[in-house]
């Protein structure tokens, strides 16, 4: 298990100190000379001899006092070597933060009680309830019978307005092939799809339920009743391709619940052998806590949701996940939201289960809120800029960099066909030109986006709105090109399915 990185001003290295190996690549003061090590070298007496190796292979020494005889020094701490270091290069600018940063990487004790702790403030278990019809096979003749559905899932708090508090989930948590014309007509949730659930309900962690069925018939229909810990939500937007859904409920009904919830960070990006734990409404008995890594960073799975079975782009993690998972939180040491759990190998299988990456959370959860709140009652759902050119990877390869000792696999996007009459044609693309970033342009505001891997390119049209203007740079023979800018234009924006 990977272990957080430590602040040293609140530890103090003891014997431990003598195995501790620090790296980096840091400039020193020297004519574009840095450092790539320091590393204890020896030992005299009670001192500790620490060589400086530079990247000229050139190297430097200091000493600091080790306190074997429990008082010359007491204990070596951080801040001991820190000061020393200090004195020994000159680097006075350096700050003990940096210092850290820089050269320690300190495995501790796997205690994460207090990040799941507050990770659980954005936990909620869905159930989501259908009025559907079946084909019944144990008919003589076949034959349909109705009946009222109840599934079970999970969510996590997106953003928290003054009137909706909004909810991350699957699609397949809100979505039934069997839902009929009556579970549209009786629909509690705005949905105006028979396939989306007719209720949604929400429980939050400390404060959960289940439903239950009351024996009475309504519309026709078995009645399920909720309990007072239950939040009902309406459908603001939903995604089959992606596998995600937008949730809402009131903010007052969720903060009469409690009043300390709180919205999920996204977590920057994750890497391989990162710390995952699956937070969500395992076999729908309430909301628990699994750990484990991120053991393949991306992969192509595919899932039937509707009739229609469908790629989708996952994180794999070893983290146990079994029914009801679905739509919860994948969070990092740090509490920040890295994937949402909706796929496993099933629950005699475990070790190899799927979340959607938080890049492609963040950019189409972004967008369906975007129109979920533009006033506009014709727009639901995500949109995408229809670029009108298709891609390939090329030359795939992996990363290291020694400094922040992570690696990522990146590789060159590539036009394989351009379509006529289409917005990339217009901008010059073409066949065999590797395309490095889309400069995004809205409200002001200028953000770059460096398309390292084909998926990438999908993050700016997802971004892009009706108004914001944008531009490609893209290699060809050797050169680096940029297009004309192009401003988007709504009725050039594809729903995604």
């Amino acid at each position: 298990m990977k272990k957080g990185k430590v602040w040293l001003v609140a530890i103090v290295l003891l014997t431990a100190i003598v195995a501790l190996s620090l790296s980096a690549c840091v400039t020193n003061g020297k004519d574009g000379v840095s450092i790539e090590s320091i590393e204890k070298t020896g030992t005299q007496g009670d001192i500790d001899i620490y060589t400086i190796y530079y990247s000229d292979g050139s190297t430097g020494e200091f000493r600091v006092t080790n306190g074997a005889d429990g008082k010359d020094g007491e204990s070596v701490t951080a801040q001991d070597i820190f000061e020393q270091y200090k004195a020994e290069t000159g680097d006075d600018d350096l700050t003990f933060e940096e210092f850290v940063d820089k050269f320690m990487d300190v495995s501790v004790g796997g205690d994460n009680s207090q990040v799941i702790a507050s990770a659980l403030l954005s936990a909620a278990a869905v159930y989501t309830e259908f009025y559907e019809s079946k084909q019944n096979s144990m008919f003589p003749f076949g034959g349909e019978t109705t009946g009222t559905a109840v599934y079970t899932g999970s969510a996590v708090i997106y953003k928290i307005d003054a009137e909706y508090t909004y909810f991350i989930t699957n699609y397949h948590v809100v979505y039934s092939q069997n839902g009929n014309d009556d579970n549209l007509e009786y629909s509690l949730s705005g949905a105006s799809d028979k396939h989306i659930a007719r209720r949604i309900i929400v429980y939050l962690y400390g404060s959960e339920g289940s439903p239950s069925s009351t024996g009475e018939s309504v519309n026709g229909y078995n009645e399920y009743v909720y309990g007072d810990y239950a939040i009902e939500c309406e459908y603001a937007g939903g995604s089959e391709e992606n596998d995600l859904a937008l949730l809402r409920a009131k903010t007052q009904d969720v903060k009469s619940i409690n009043p300390d919830v709180q919205e999920v960070v996204f977590a920057d990006g994750y890497d391989v052998g990162d710390t995952a734990v699956v937070i969500g409404n395992t076999g729908g008995d309430g909301i628990s806590v699994t750990e484990g890594i991120v053991s393949v960073h991306s992969e192509n799975i595919n899932l039937q949701i509707s009739s229609n079975v469908t790629s989708h782009r996952s994180m794999r993690v070893d983290a146990a996940m079994y029914g009801g998972n679905s739509g919860g939180g994948c969070f990092n040491v740090d509490g920040e939201l890295i994937g949402v759990p909706h796929a496993g190998n099933g629950e005699e299988e475990q070790g190899i289960n799927y979340a959607i990456p938080v890049d492609t959370v963040k950019s189409v959860i972004e967008n369906m809120y975007y129109y979920a709140t533009d006033n506009d009652s014709d727009t639901s759902g995500a949109y995408k800029l229809t670029l009108g050119v298709s891609v390939s990877e090329e030359n795939s390869r992996y990363e290291y960099d020694k400094t922040s000792g992570s690696g990522k696999i990146t590789a060159d996007t590539t036009v394989v066909s351009v379509t006529e009459g289409g917005i990339a044609e217009a901008l010059g693309l073409r066949e065999g030109d590797v395309i490095e970033k889309v400069i995004v342009t809205s409200g002001g505001q200028e953000t770059e986006y460096v398309i390292e891997r084909n998926y990438m390119l999908s993050y700016p049209l997802y971004a892009l709105k009706a108004g914001d203007s944008f531009r490609i740079t893209y290699e060809r023979d050797g050169s680096t090109y940029a297009s004309e800018v192009c401003v988007a234009e709504f009725s050039e924006m594809a729903k995604a399915a």
